[in-house]
């Protein structure tokens, strides 16, 4: 039998191991993969962490798009207000609630963070830097100040630094904004 990748990120020897596992544990391990977990072979750096938050953003309006017939005029995320951005984040944070509490264990950013993104290797020091007061819960509050007030600091930090302008979107024109 071939080795297994779970949903949290770990290898086993084969799907039976993962399964006795999960039943010593009294809870249910995912499947990510058949063969051994991918891990990245680097460590986050402070510019990668801080231009995570964007490339999740960018991920999450990916997600919230599929499925929908293609629109030619959709708009990037550098288009999008600061109140479109937060209601997308309230909408993914909404999803990866399973048990409704409002708020997310670092179990459910786990599952998360290898599932969707097995490759992302700034993922497990963002979610830590999100949880504010340090109780293992990551609050819609806080999850929406950290994803989408870095998302935009960070965008206008790169677009000024590197591009010599601070604006989101110059070229678009403000009808275009209500199609999102």
């Amino acid at each position: 039998m071939a080795p297994v990748c779970s949903v949290l990120g770990k290898t086993y020897g084969n799907e039976c191991l993962l399964h006795k596992e999960a039943c010593r544990k009294k809870h249910r391990i995912g499947v990510a993969h058949t063969g051994p977990c991918l891990v990245p072979k680097s460590k986050c750096t402070e510019e990668e962490l801080g231009q995570f938050p964007y490339r999740l953003l960018d991920w999450f309006l990916l997600l919230s798009r599929m499925g929908e017939s293609y629109t030619p005029a959709a708009l990037p995320q550098t288009c999008l207000s600061h109140a479109q951005r937060t209601q997308l984040a309230k909408e993914r944070f909404t999803l990866l609630d399973k048990n409704k509490d409002g708020k997310l264990s670092w179990r459910d950013l786990k599952k998360l963070y290898y599932k969707k993104m097995p490759l992302e290797h700034c993922a497990t020091p963002f979610f830590l830097s999100c949880d504010r007061n340090k109780n293992k819960k990551v609050t819609v509050k806080e999850w929406t100040a950290c994803l989408v007030d870095r998302s935009q600091s960070w965008f206008y930090h790169f677009m000024s630094m590197k591009m010599g302008s601070h604006q989101l979107c110059p070229t678009v024109k403000h009808e275009l904004l209500h199609l999102f």
